[in-house]
């Protein structure tokens, strides 16, 4: 009787933990790393789009002021590592000039082995772009 009662708790603690592990939401904040590129939102959306697609995430919302992308869950050194989600804000600021923010979502579980994708997310936007990285850098966060 013991021995299913602590095989149900153990397997009730790892679906639990699981679930835990999965990707939250990401939010925008004063804190969310951020670059002013001298383009057209249009044209910057599209690299936000094709940034987190270079990185591995699969597109998960997409709309001229916001663009959400999920990264599959990977099984590594650390359980429930992977999994993560990034949201990517724009906004208009003039004629050539869109704001960028990206956040990168941690899970309770996984954040030991869940990275910030920011500087890859801005480094691929950079390249499509065809910016110079020390332009227009707002002391990325």
């Amino acid at each position: 009787m013991r021995i299913i009662f602590l095989a149900q708790t153990i397997s009730l603690v790892i679906v639990s933990a699981l679930v835990t592990g999965c990707a939250s939401t990401p939010v925008a904040s004063n804190a969310s790393p951020q670059v002013v590129f001298t383009k057209p939102i249009e044209v910057v959306q599209r690299a936000a789009v094709d940034a987190l697609v270079v990185a591995g995430f699969d597109i998960t919302k997409q709309s001229l002021v916001y663009v959400e992308g999920y990264r599959p869950r990977k099984i590594g050194l650390v359980v429930g590592s992977g999994g993560e989600a990034v949201g990517v804000w724009l906004t208009h600021k003039g004629a050539n000039k869109t704001k960028v923010e990206v956040d990168t979502a941690k899970s309770f579980l996984g954040i030991l082995g869940q990275k910030n994708w920011d500087v890859v997310i801005f480094s691929e936007m950079r390249k499509s772009l065809s910016e110079d990285p020390a332009e227009n850098d707002n002391g990325s966060r």
